[in-house]
């Protein structure tokens, strides 16, 4: 199941910045209907992201192994070592800083920032091109 990201929400007033490029939070769904060890591809203005609970905190990757361009929705999780395992070759990326941390992927994969919202919604940060 693909789920799009619905409303977006700008970034609050005194909040710090990544860079001098703008930055969006994307609201994606209520952090309830994400248990941990689960994986959800959502798709953020045409941008293929995988959204993942790890340990009850939620991290956001780039939708795509480094090594073969395959869906990392279509991983598996390993819950132990918070590692994304590619279904095509086994290449692990860490889903807290996106490394590569098992061959035979050698770069890491895109991640963003995330946030749960005062409304209990998930949240996922585009910056630069992206949140134009």
């Amino acid at each position: 199941m693909r789920h799009r990201a619905g409303r977006n929400d700008p970034e609050p007033a005194g909040s710090q910045r990544m860079d001098l490029t703008a930055t969006r939070f994307v609201k994606v769904l209520p952090a309830d209907q994400l248990r941990d060890g689960d994986l959800l591809p959502v798709e953020i203005d045409g941008t293929p992201v995988v959204l993942v609970r790890h340990r009850g905190e939620f991290f956001a990757t780039a939708n795509n192994c480094t090594h073969q361009d395959f869906p990392l929705s279509e991983a598996g999780f390993d819950a132990r070592d918070g590692v994304l395992v590619c279904a095509w070759h086994q290449a692990c990326f860490d889903v807290r800083t996106g490394a590569a941390v098992l061959p035979p992927a050698t770069e890491a994969v895109e991640t963003f920032a995330t946030r749960v919202d005062a409304d209990g919604w998930v949240q996922i940060a585009l910056s630069g091109s992206l949140a134009r």
